[in-house]
């Protein structure tokens, strides 16, 4: 029998911070949402495509830089790249 990988998703904590995604040509207004220490989800009336690396900045708590790893339907996953 072959052995399963299982990768485990980090914990994730409900959140609702506000924030703004900007890279070039891009300052989208944001809500972040579910926050892990891999990642987190943001919501937002913009369009991200998957790939595109962004710097999140979140209001009163700081910036990370972050690449779209899915996007759909007004929402988007996100994994920090630092």
């Amino acid at each position: 029998m072959h052995a399963k990988t299982f990768i485990t998703r980090s914990e994730r904590r409900p959140v609702s911070l506000r924030g703004f995604a900007l890279g070039p040509g891009r300052d989208s207004d944001i809500s972040v949402h579910n926050l892990s220490y891999g990642g987190c989800e943001i919501q937002s009336s913009d369009r991200f495509g998957e790939g595109e690396v962004v710097e999140l900045r979140i209001i009163k708590r700081g910036s990370a830089a972050a690449e779209i790893r899915w996007s759909g339907k007004g929402r988007a996953g996100v994994r920090f790249l630092n």
